[in-house]
């Protein structure tokens, strides 16, 4: 009976870990206009209106070792690339939320094992890059494939 309970309770923490991570889609007209919308969030914006955009994230990324399956080559990608993940901008809006720096921030502490978009965004940018994309077509195809509208905590 303990372990069911135990089991319930990590699955029921897991749940609401990724469920905090997780937007509806978009379509590319709204994309647009949200850049250039003031009332968007002010790292988002900073990163929106530079090019050169760089988190400044200097933490090491956790060790594979206490990880398997899918969060593991998250995390696996992340210490693979970290400038690239530097340059990135996380689209679970940890930036806003958490006060992260970068995606690169999500795979310094365990907040990368618990949202699918901190995974995806970093195994689509090893992809990318280990394909020769430069950094500026890898932000392009992330901000593409992942933005989203930012809704503040608590409310998605």
């Amino acid at each position: 009976m303990k372990k069911k309970s135990l089991l319930l309770t990590i699955l029921s923490i897991a749940i609401l870990v990724s469920a905090g991570c997780r937007k509806p889609g978009v379509d590319s007209a709204q994309r647009e206009t949200h850049a250039q919308d003031s009332n968007q969030p002010a790292v988002y914006m900073e990163y929106k209106n530079n090019p050169d955009w760089r988190g400044g994230e200097m933490g090491a990324i956790v060790p594979t070792t206490y990880f398997t399956g899918q969060i593991r080559e998250a995390y696996a990608a992340a210490a693979e690339i970290p400038e690239v993940l530097d340059h990135l901008y996380c689209y679970c809006y940890c930036a806003e939320d958490h006060d992260h720096r970068s995606l690169r921030t999500c795979f310094t502490d365990g907040h990368g094992s618990g949202c699918d978009i901190c995974m995806l965004e970093a195994l689509r940018a090893r992809e990318l890059h280990k394909k020769g994309y430069s950094i500026k077509d890898i932000r392009a195809a992330i901000d593409s494939e992942y933005y989203e509208p930012y809704e503040p905590h608590g409310q998605h």
